[in-house]
């Protein structure tokens, strides 16, 4: 599934805090730019309105390859000094009323953008501002208007361009207009806490509501014909998220088309790429977590110096709910994957607190950020019960509505309206947000006895054990269930400290198994037994070897698809030189069959239907009956350093691009553990079935 991927930007020009700005300074700007997309140029002046301030040097932000052509301060000519991003102001006459700075400019914005990346482990991938024939991006770090900092903002903006071409950015839509050879679009943006991002294009315009929210589309002709289902999809996520959580906090909310493949949320718009926008998942996915950006992130802002939470938070509230909201079992199996990954991907070396997250570069950081960080607010949730839990998520919404918030302040909340205790509440966001790492669980003697003597209606038993921690240990309160049946259980809530925790539960009946956080509600470190082989499990691989059979096909596409699983400095390896390899223990990836005997044999233990496959007549058959041209499958053995065999099959008859398509898709795929495709497409996908846990015992 293609990942919501809300970002903060990599900043190219310093942040300056001026001295001159009061608490109580505003900032009205009355921007006018003009695109110019086949010089990649902007032309601007903005004439900004300065309320309270207190005198001094008065510094602003532009791009640092902008060319200043003059700047006014309340109608006369001012020295200015213009360097590395840094407009400063000097020599600015004292006056008790309002100041006005008039600035005019003109920058190139010309970054290199990728139409096809593999990998979206950074998003935006590095594209911060971008003024094309195909369309604009300007991020608003790119400085494509002077930014004074430590001020309130509001905006009047007035985007002049080529006919056809219309401009969106956050606030409230005053109108597009053509007029002669150009397009205008007008916006008004109240204050909001943030600054400005910037997207144009040919776009055709649509619209509806969501009670009293405008929403629009901004597609290209290509995409138009999915309006509808996105206009609708969007009307129903904020009706949702205003029962849930409160009011929407803008005047519109916007679903634009970008022209290299982004999933954006920024305020009151989502900027998705033309081609993910095709893909049939996205209105009841991606769309729904940018949506739930509007509370969580661009209505409640971050305090990026204590970690960003609102990631796992959006991560929570839509892609999780959505999975609980459908059935128990679906949202069972989502924390499960969330463990899944944290164990493949983060475990080997990868992890940091949460209090040090603040925007993902890679699949590691993203399973801490977005997964670990979603499953902490599942167990706040489970410990203070959904009332209280959801009443202090739609407080906090109210109160902090555009202001900086914190962990602490999210701990301060749960603690006074949600009857937390205090101390409780410290050691468990002291454990899960300011350390990294997870809680390393295992049983110990357990057994089942009966408790006393008599006929076998009544006979009482008896079920003891331990619960033992790894170090650092975790405060935890966990289920043990002991199952008597299929429909009967009996449930014990242990709660664990430190090295080992005896319970002891009673049944009527002899119990037949006995299972430890039995619905999945508590993060820990998953054993290597309980997790399938998969994908990720690639991508968190050490210790990779890719070797490129005797009957592989389009080298090319070999180096796509490690490039794409986060393993692009993996060498590439000859059946001759894997030989010297495939003793050492590591993790094998082949591109095509092996042809030698040695090599061969690693693909015994794979799944017997899977054996059957890479058989010669398994393979005919394959090809013969119209099914898959490319198979990937991953599975745990084959070597004898217990590790992990991958084979990327594409069938004889398979063209190059469909096999290209498929290894630049695989990716996508972190969860499974086999796939094949077909054009390119999908076809099937499964995953290996774990048989056991150390935290489950048969009787």
């Amino acid at each position: 599934m293609f990942a919501a991927l809300l970002q903060i930007a990599m900043v190219l020009i310093p942040i300056c805090l001026n001295t001159a700005w009061g608490a109580e300074v505003f900032c009205s700007h009355d921007l006018k730019v003009e695109l110019q997309p086949e010089a990649h140029r902007l032309r601007g002046r903005d004439d900004i309105r300065v309320e309270g301030r207190k005198g001094g040097e008065i510094s602003l932000l532009l791009s640092g390859k902008s060319n200043v052509r003059s700047v006014l301060i309340n109608g006369k000519a001012a020295k200015y000094h213009f360097s590395s991003g840094k407009l400063n102001l000097s020599r600015i006459p004292e006056t008790d009323g309002p100041l006005l700075i008039s600035i005019s400019y003109d920058a190139v914005f010309n970054d290199p953008v990728i139409s096809e990346p593999v990998s979206f482990d950074n998003p935006g991938f590095g594209v911060t501002g971008s003024i094309s024939e195909k369309g604009t991006f300007l991020l608003e770090d790119c400085g494509w208007y002077p930014r004074p900092e430590g001020c309130r903002q509001g905006f009047a903006v007035q985007v002049s361009a080529p006919r056809g071409i219309y401009a969106v950015t956050a606030g409230e839509l005053i109108g597009h207009f053509d007029r002669d050879a150009l397009s205008v679009s007008i916006w008004k943006i109240d204050p909001m806490g943030q600054g400005l991002s910037l997207s144009a294009g040919r776009y055709i315009v649509r619209s509806n509501k969501a009670g009293r929210v405008p929403i629009f589309t901004y597609f290209t002709s290509e995409n138009d014909s999915l309006s509808n289902t996105y206009l609708n999809a969007a009307a129903s996520h904020i009706e949702f998220y205003e029962s849930l959580h409160g009011p929407y906090p803008f005047p519109k909310f916007a679903i634009v088309e970008n022209f290299f493949p982004t999933g954006y949320g920024f305020p009151s718009y989502t900027l998705l790429g033309g081609s993910v926008l095709r893909l049939p998942f996205i209105p009841q996915t991606s769309l729904r977590h940018e949506i739930a950006h509007s509370w969580w992130g661009n209505g409640v802002l971050v305090d990026y110096a204590s970690g960003n939470w609102c990631e796992g938070l959006t991560t929570y509230v839509a892609d999780y709910l959505s999975k609980e909201i459908s059935s128990d079992a679906e949202g069972k199996l989502y924390r499960r994957q969330i463990l899944e990954e944290y164990a493949t991907l983060v475990a080997s070396g990868d992890d940091l607190p949460l209090q040090l997250f603040g925007s993902r570069s890679s699949p590691a950081t993203r399973a801490v950020g977005y997964g670990k960080a979603a499953f902490v607010f599942h167990m706040i949730r489970q410990r203070l019960g959904d009332q209280l839990f959801w009443d202090c998520l739609r407080r906090i919404y109210k109160e902090k509505l555009f202001v900086k918030t914190s962990w602490d302040d999210f701990r301060e909340f749960f603690v006074k309206f949600g009857g937390w205790d205090a101390g409780e509440a410290k050691v468990f966001f002291d454990q899960w947000i300011g350390r990294s790492g997870a809680p390393v669980l295992r049983l110990e003697g357990v057994q089942s006895r009966p408790a006393r003597m008599g006929t076998k209606d009544s006979a009482l038993f008896l079920t003891t054990g331990s619960i033992l921690q790894s170090v650092p240990s975790y405060d935890l309160d966990i289920t043990v269930a002991l199952e008597i049946s299929q429909s009967d259980r009996v449930d014990t809530k242990v709660r664990i400290k430190d090295g080992e925790t005896a319970f002891s539960i009673r049944s009527s009946q002899a119990p037949a198994r006995l299972v430890v956080d039995p619905c999945v509600n508590t993060f820990r470190l998953l054993y290597p037994e309980e997790i399938p082989a998969t994908v990720n499990s690639l991508k968190g691989s050490r210790k990779l070897v890719a070797v490129l059979a005797e009957d592989g096909k389009t080298r090319a596409a070999f180096r796509l698809l490690l490039e794409s699983l986060d393993q692009e400095d993996t060498p590439v390896m000859t059946e001759k030189q894997a030989k010297e390899k495939s003793s050492q223990g590591s993790d094998l990836l082949f591109f095509g069959l092996p042809g030698s005997e040695n090599l061969e044999s690693f693909l015994a233990s794979a799944p017997e239907e899977v054996k059957r496959l890479m058989k010669e007549d398994g393979r005919r058959r394959m090809e013969e009956g119209g099914g898959a041209e490319c198979l990937f499958l991953v599975f745990k053995g084959g070597n004898s350093g217990g590790g992990i065999t991958a084979l990327f099959l594409p069938a004889s008859n398979a063209s190059a691009d469909s096999i290209i398509t498929a290894a630049r898709k695989i990716t996508h795929y972190g969860k499974y553990s086999y796939l094949t495709f077909s054009g390119g497409v999908v076809r099937e996908k499964r995953i290996w079935e774990i048989v056991h846990s150390p935290l489950e015992f048969d009787f």
